[in-house]
């Protein structure tokens, strides 16, 4: 049996952060009790999904993963461990809707659109505003009624709808409205009146810039961590099979025994909770309540330059089959051979995945705006498949985290990360997770 402090389940960067700030704090504080850790990751390789697969010199990451900074102390650790290697790049995304290419977020920038779209979208947003200054509103009962409270009946129906349907794979009415806040920015009326008139602000959002390596893709930060964490501390190619949650051991699939005082895990809640050993009946149930979209992507090599300087395109039309694309390229060059694109394509989550379908939809679109020649310039196309993508914020998922992680952290159990909070979050609230742990405190992320 190995005996240690923390066991840290999970190679991503919630777990890498915690190892990384666990020494961090051993050598500070003296106690070399905080560097007793194993960290287990059950593939061959640490990084999660910020690891980059090169295919044909093209560099792809599991979609877009570029990272955005707000708390100083994870700014201090980004800057500590990867260097000048991380550089800021201001965000360029557009919106493809209703026949025309416009600036993100939808709701600041409808300049460009068809007129009588822009005026619904405008009279929508003033009658919602009216109303809310009579105090018309009571608290939204879903997504889709935040939307309309906050930017009106034209801007929900254009955009937040189609995309949102097009992304959670689900009506906006089974989605609660707690989790958007922070994601959806609301311009004033002033913005909104500016934006359609063409005078764009590319600062709106939580996203307007961000920070990504130089070369080799979002892996070069992860294995910048990776070399702050003994490599006897870490397991690789292993998994737990087992977890006894009162006697605080977990099995391993190399057949060892962990002993430890407390568990950091960033494996998916629900699976966590299959690997646990009496579980309550009311945490059975909320377990069965949790839901999650699958992710299918497709990754794109194109010999030549694609969607202008766009970094991402969000495309909310409901008849085609994906809602997003992306240039790595665009973002940080190096990433594609030169001249070269490198493309991600987020598949529709509302609809059966016909695969072929898809990539025939996405040469159509690519040649009809011009981004595309001929089918020769495609070099490659291959599908990428996750099981968990995007967490249903729907009516039963606050009661069932209400059950589920106070019992949690009655076994010493921290579930974090994207996917082991079951929350919609940033690669910097992964980081952030792993910190708050190692160094004793809660974890912090703005509504």
């Amino acid at each position: 049996m190995i005996r240690v402090r923390t066991l840290i389940l999970g190679g991503g960067l919630t777990g890498l952060s915690t190892a990384w700030h666990l020494e961090r704090r051993a050598r500070d504080t003296g106690d070399a009790s905080m560097a007793s850790y194993l960290l287990v990751e059950r593939d061959a390789r640490l990084g999660g999904l910020t690891r980059t697969e090169e295919i044909q010199g093209y560099f792809f990451d599991h979609t877009g993963h570029w990272l955005h900074l707000r708390y100083p102390e994870m700014k201090a650790f980004v800057d500590e461990v990867m260097g000048d290697e991380m550089h800021r790049v201001a965000r360029r995304s557009r919106i493809w809707s209703h026949g025309a290419l416009t600036h993100f977020p939808f709701q600041a920038n409808l300049f460009g659109l068809p007129l009588p779209v822009v005026h619904k979208c405008l009279q929508g947003a003033i009658d919602a505003s009216l109303k809310e200054a009579r105090g018309e509103f009571g608290p939204p009962a879903h997504f889709e009624d935040y939307c309309r409270q906050k930017f009106g009946d034209g801007i929900t129906d254009a955009f937040m709808v189609p995309y949102n349907t097009k992304l959670w794979g689900v009506q906006p009415q089974e989605i609660a409205a707690d989790w958007c806040h922070r994601f959806l920015p609301r311009p004033n009326l002033s913005q909104m009146t500016s934006g359609a008139l063409g005078l764009v602000d590319d600062q709106a959002g939580y996203n307007a810039s961000f920070v990504y390596p130089r070369t080799g893709g979002i892996e070069t930060f992860a294995r910048a961590i990776v070399r702050g964490i003994p490599t006897d501390k870490v397991r690789l190619n292993t998994q737990p099979t087992k977890i006894d949650l009162q006697k605080r051991t977990c099995v391993l699939s190399d057949g060892q025994v962990v002993q430890y005082e407390q568990l950091v895990s960033s494996v998916a809640l629900p699976d966590l909770l299959d690997l646990a050993t009496d579980v309550p009946p009311e945490v059975v149930e909320a377990r069965s309540m949790l839901r999650c979209t699958e992710m299918t992507y497709l990754l794109y090599g194109i010999a030549r330059p694609v969607l202008d300087d766009i970094q991402w395109l969000y495309v909310p039309d409901p008849t085609t089959p994906f809602y997003r694309i992306g240039s790595f390229s665009n973002a940080v060059p190096s990433l594609a051979p030169a001249g070269k694109s490198g493309l991600y394509v987020e598949v529709a989550n509302d609809r059966p995945i016909r695969l072929d379908e898809v990539k025939t939809s996405v040469r159509a679109f690519l040649r009809e705006r011009g981004w595309l020649d001929d089918d020769t310039q495609v070099e490659v196309e291959v599908a990428r498949h996750l099981k968990y993508g995007y967490v249903v914020f729907d009516q039963h998922y606050f009661p069932a985290k209400e059950a589920i992680f106070p019992w949690l952290q009655q076994q010493g159990v921290h579930s974090l990360g994207r996917y082991g909070a079951w929350v919609y979050s940033s690669m910097e609230d992964a980081l952030w997770d792993g910190y708050g742990v190692a160094m004793g405190l809660e974890a912090r992320r703005s509504a």
